[in-house]
């Protein structure tokens, strides 16, 4: 009978310099053969990885291994590999903004991303991977252990050995504690990381005391004073024992006191800038617009528009026909409608304030639309923040209800409006658009 329990399959290449990785004509060779474990080492001075494309492999396929290949990027679309090495490469600056794996459906227990030069990882990177049970990232970079573990809850082994790591932060340890609640036997190696020791860190220390027999050789760990020397002759537990008895127990008081008077000043200050915030913006523009060059006023005295139209662009067509015949052929008047007038390449911005303040009136036409464009909000307290400050003309806005909107339906601000000035209603009809445009022309008069 012949033995058939293992096969080794050989495939030859010769690269040249710098040659794509030929993973493609490999994938093609090997889809159909029951390989499960292929190893790539060395060949950093002749490979590169194959730019905008991602690597496949046979269903077979249960260990793969990209070691010391040169790689600067690397994307992976493997679902039944388990075990991945892509150690001693040079990583670093792709995966501290892109993930390597791309499939959503992985089933991988073991990734070694040693030796990469990683100085930071993608928040996502170990994402749609909820059975990896061995992350090594040693011999890397790092300065904290903030490494994508929010949905690693079968984690076994996380090994940071011999990285630049000076201590946890608060959501480090939210994740490795809501891990060590699904998985109490997970481990992890800290050793030879310069890791702090010093008041402001206790919160940290005592963490590290209290789930100690989860770290590997936690007692060998060297610890990082506040002058910078290294603690060699305690050991680590012992350092901390010392650094609980020892910290000023009044300094937690006065640090919880300073932020809470810079959390009350902070909040302070946003709610008076948010209460005033029309205003602000509204003096901003003002100003902004005084250092810009300003069009000579005309003889109509100190404004060039009898009105700016502020509308949104689903009812352009009832401003640009019905508006500009009623009111500007009709009734004699000069408008400003923000198609036709607005300078063109300016900041709209500075375009809708340049307009309010070079009109004696502002026509806004309420719609739905209206309410929920920004813009067309912006020119609504633009507006208003201007005939606050008109002294001999408080009526400058005027509103027009172009549908029928429920009270609900309406914007605290607008709501306020309506309930001090005058607003009309859009007819619709023959005889009442008569009169709805002569009392137009009347409130731009007035």
């Amino acid at each position: 009978m012949t033995d058939t329990s293992t096969q080794i399959f050989k495939v030859g290449y010769v690269l040249d310099s710098r040659q794509a990785f030929p993973w493609e004509q490999i994938n093609n060779a090997l889809y159909n053969t029951p390989v499960r474990e292929l190893y790539f080492t060395k060949n950093q001075d002749a490979v590169v990885f194959p730019k905008k494309r991602s690597i496949w492999a046979p269903p077979s396929l249960r260990s793969l291994a990209f070691s010391n290949c040169g790689f600067r990027l690397i994307s992976l679309n493997l679902t039944y590999v388990t075990t991945l090495k892509i150690d001693r490469n040079q990583l670093g600056n792709y995966l501290a903004n892109n993930t390597y794996m791309m499939t959503n459906t992985s089933r991988l227990e073991f990734i070694s991303l040693s030796k990469n030069s990683i100085y930071n990882l993608h928040s996502q990177i170990f994402n749609d991977q909820p059975h990896l049970k061995v992350i090594d990232l040693s011999n890397n970079f790092l300065e904290h252990a903030d490494v994508g573990l929010l949905n690693q809850t079968s984690l076994e082994i996380l090994n940071l050995a011999n990285n630049s790591i000076q201590f946890f932060s608060d959501s480090s340890m939210k994740n490795i504690d809501r891990i060590l609640k699904k998985n109490i036997d997970m481990k992890i190696n800290l050793s030879g990381n310069p890791l702090h020791c010093a008041c402001s860190l206790l919160p940290y220390l005592n963490w590290m005391i209290n789930v100690r027999e989860h770290f590997v050789n936690f007692n060998q760990y060297k610890c990082v004073l506040e002058n910078g020397s290294l603690s060699i002759s305690n050991s680590f537990e012992d350092i901390i024992l010392h650094f609980q008895t020892n910290c000023v127990n009044h300094s937690h008081l006065v640090v919880g006191v300073s932020f809470a008077l810079f959390g009350f000043i902070s909040f302070l200050i946003a709610a008076l800038i948010y209460r005033h915030r029309w205003k602000l913006r509204y003096l901003f523009y003002t100003a902004k617009l005084r250092y810009a060059s300003q069009k000579n006023m005309n003889d109509r005295g100190q404004y060039v528009y009898d009105a700016f139209i502020s509308y949104s662009d689903e009812i352009q067509t009832f401003v640009t026909k019905d508006c500009i015949d009623n009111l500007e052929r009709d009734g004699h008047l000069k408008l400003c409608i923000h198609h036709r007038d607005f300078l063109p390449g300016a900041a709209i911005t500075n375009n809708i304030t340049q307009a309010i303040q070079s009109s004696r009136k502002t026509i806004c036409i309420i719609t739905r639309s209206f309410i929920e464009s920004d813009y067309c909000m912006f020119e609504l307290n633009m507006a208003r923040m201007e005939s606050i400050h008109r002294k001999k003309d408080k009526s400058l806005i005027f509103l027009v209800f172009y549908e029928q909107l429920q009270p609900e339906e309406l914007p605290l601000v607008l709501y306020e409006i309506i309930q001090k000035k005058t607003y009309i209603e859009y007819p619709n009809d023959v005889h009442g658009n008569v009169i709805f445009w002569e009392k137009i022309k009347d409130a731009i008069n007035a």
